[in-house]
């Protein structure tokens, strides 16, 4: 696999909390905590990962005329009004947590879901960049329970006083590390990367979700550390056996869950092997190879026979606004 200089391919970014410049020179592995919103998350990593892999990429705050120009749905009205009115670009949205990138000729998605492989992809979420998997020197033993998200997204129950006087009595510790807010004028208050200590990941949505990724089953494979996770499509569509991760909705659930892997010490043991080979599915090298096939193969091979120039910028905010209202429509006729 080869880059066709006819279709070069450009990042286009808007950073939200860091300058250009800081993101154009940060170490994704290192400077993990300058990518936290989504943006920084999939545009400037994605860039850095298939630029450390030797791919001809181009990253900045500007739309150039032409080629394969990837972005983040949050900076898609920001693409358009900088696009040349001669554009013959296609543009590659990412849709990350929000509705489909409707100005996009192409869609990269979180999950599978939606993805039909003719204009909408499913491209994994990268690992957390940096990740400290758990001492192995803990063996089998579990004191400490961890939830690593944003606040609002684990259900309140695990955070009353039940959950934590059930873990008190088995000499168990709840580790909350969570995000309460993401303002960009103090450092991030969390260690989302370190997993030295921790014995179990904790990760209960409140209300089900077909819309996020499977980052956190994915670190906790990567971590070597057992996950109790609520059963939401994400996790659902990578499980191919029980010891990809327990299935738990609420606290009693979770409680049983935890007793029966503390006595089975073997079921423990099976399943940090068992993901330490789930693993190697979502590491940076396979996941910048499925970047580089859809980039520089799968776009090109369908975008060609379609002719050029393609929609000019006043067209596609058209049919941005067509293809939203008939997804309103048809979200609508589905209540």
């Amino acid at each position: 696999m080869t880059a066709d200089p006819a279709w070069p391919v450009h990042f286009f970014v808007q950073p939200g909390g860091i300058t250009l410049e800081r993101a154009l020179s940060l170490d994704p592995d290192r400077d993990w905590t300058d990518l936290r919103r989504a943006r920084e998350v999939w545009i400037v990593q994605t860039w850095h990962r298939l630029r450390r892999a030797g791919w001809p990429v181009t990253m900045s705050t500007s739309a150039p005329r032409g080629g394969i120009v990837v972005y983040h749905k949050e900076d898609q009205k920001a693409l358009l009004r900088l696009l040349p009115g001669d554009s013959r670009a296609v543009l590659v949205g990412i849709r990350a947590d929000f509705r489909s990138c409707a100005a996009a000729d192409f869609e990269v998605l979180q999950n599978g879901l939606y993805a039909d492989g003719r204009r909408a992809f499913f491209i994994p979420h990268w690992p957390q960049p940096g990740l400290l998997a758990r001492d192995p020197a803990r063996g089998d033993r579990i004191e400490r329970v961890s939830y690593k998200g944003y606040v609002a997204n684990l259900s309140s129950e695990f955070r009353e006083p039940r959950f934590a006087q059930f873990l008190a009595r088995h000499g168990m510790v709840f580790e909350d590390d969570a995000v309460t807010d993401d303002a960009f004028d103090h450092p991030i208050l969390t260690r989302f990367h370190d997993y030295t200590a921790v014995d179990l990941v904790l990760a209960v949505r409140p209300g089900r979700t077909t819309h996020k990724p499977a980052s956190k089953l994915v670190n906790a494979w990567h971590a070597g550390t057992p996950a109790l996770l609520s059963p939401d499509y994400p996790y659902l569509e990578l499980r191919t056996s029980e010891l990809d991760f327990m299935a738990v909705s609420t606290v009693a659930e979770a409680e049983q869950a935890i007793a029966r892997l503390r006595a089975e010490p073997g079921l423990y043991r099976a399943m940090i092997s068992h993901g330490a080979a789930r693993a190697r599915e979502f590491t940076v090298a396979a996941i910048t190879n499925r970047w580089a096939e859809f980039l520089f193969t799968t776009v090109p091979t369908l975008a060609a026979p379609r002719g050029r120039p393609y929609w000019s910028p006043a067209r596609r905010r058209l049919r941005a606004g067509w293809r939203t209202l008939v997804g309103n429509l048809g979200l609508a006729a589905r209540r």
